[in-house]
């Protein structure tokens, strides 16, 4: 087997259009402010409307709150495994709701993260033409190189968003990324309900040309206040059952690390151990892409994660949160 690249990514990938764990105290309010005066404008609604009477209200109130006790909190993630510790599992569904549907309509209303975009443009593959009957064009099927492997921390669709840009057919978005053998999301990921079923609120994210999901995200929080939320923070899982079952399978043969806005914080560490102790065999190099001045720290942190740290090959790559995702030259 050639070499194996996995990119590892954090909420520093995406900040572009979304924000930093530690941001959200800042977004949600304006977000609030947004959401307060959208929808139909100039005329009375009926309480009873169903998306812009009382449930539009729900999720307000339930964005309020978020912000609220955001402030309170380091960050969302935070005030989650709070609520997760007292047991309070309504709020917490609460907040799991609130924050998928923020997600969901905050993607819908920017472009892509640019650094997704320009990523697949320089790695994913092309196939066979595929004629579309519905607008009597033909174009190029894509698909991803075989030896890459995604882990994302972030809940975001970012990766949906960019791969539809290619191929704007919605089938091979959720075949080759959404349920993809090659991409594991750790905490889960936005938009969804139910597992395994692709719905309005999670397609709304990218196959709109930058309109804002109002409608989907709103009822989306409704109806997510009483299924189980695909949002799992991956310490929720106290034996770590699903990553080791879904997850870990996915990282044999792994020759490349490449991380990018990921901090490897203290709140991870018994994951990225895990993973750590999967790659850890076959690692070889190690491309750590940050802020100048950050990689001392990472590098620190990495000491205490991989027991063959002395022997990888650690690669600095200084970047600004506007600069392309590292790609090394042997990928």
């Amino acid at each position: 087997m050639g070499d194996v690249f996995l990119y590892l990514l954090g909420a520093g990938a995406s900040c572009q259009v979304l924000p930093l764990a530690s941001q959200f105290k800042e977004r949600l309010p304006l977000f609030a402010k947004d959401l307060k005066s959208a929808g139909p404008q100039g005329a009375r609604l009926p309480s009873d409307d169903p998306v812009w009477g009382a449930n539009r209200d729900n999720l307000l109130r339930a964005i309020e709150w978020l912000a609220e006790e955001s402030s309170h909190h380091f960050s969302v993630d935070t005030f989650a495994k709070k609520l997760f510790f007292l047991g309070d599992h309504q709020n917490l569904q609460k907040l799991k709701a609130a924050l998928s549907a923020y997600l969901v309509i905050e993607q819908s209303r920017n472009h892509v993260d640019q650094r997704y975009d320009a990523f697949f443009a320089s790695v994913l593959k092309p196939g066979e033409y595929r004629a579309n009957i519905k607008t009597l064009t033909s174009s190029l099927r894509v698909s991803l190189p075989e030896h890459l492997r995604i882990f994302t921390w972030n809940y975001d669709t970012q990766l949906e968003k960019a791969y539809y840009g290619f191929c704007r057919e919605e089938d091979n978005v959720i075949e080759d990324i959404t349920f993809s053998e090659s991409i594991y999301r750790i905490n889960g990921h936005c938009g969804t309900i139910t597992p395994g079923h692709i719905g309005d609120s999670f397609r709304a994210v990218w196959n709109t040309a930058n309109k804002p999901a109002w409608e989907e995200g709103i009822k989306l929080y409704n109806e997510s206040l009483s299924t189980v939320s695909e949002i799992s923070f991956a310490w929720e899982d106290r034996t770590n059952t699903i990553l080791k079952n879904k997850g870990l399978i996915r990282l044999t043969g792994i020759s490349d690390l490449v991380v990018i806005g990921y901090s490897f914080p203290y709140f991870n560490r018994e994951i990225d151990r895990l993973i750590f102790e999967k790659i850890d065999p076959d690692l070889r190099r190690v491309y750590l892409q940050y802020p100048t001045g950050v990689h001392t720290s990472i590098k620190e942190r990495l000491k205490n994660l991989i027991p063959t740290y002395d022997k990888l090959e650690i690669i600095q790559i200084s970047s600004t949160n506007n600069d392309l995702f590292f790609i090394p030259d042997n990928f």
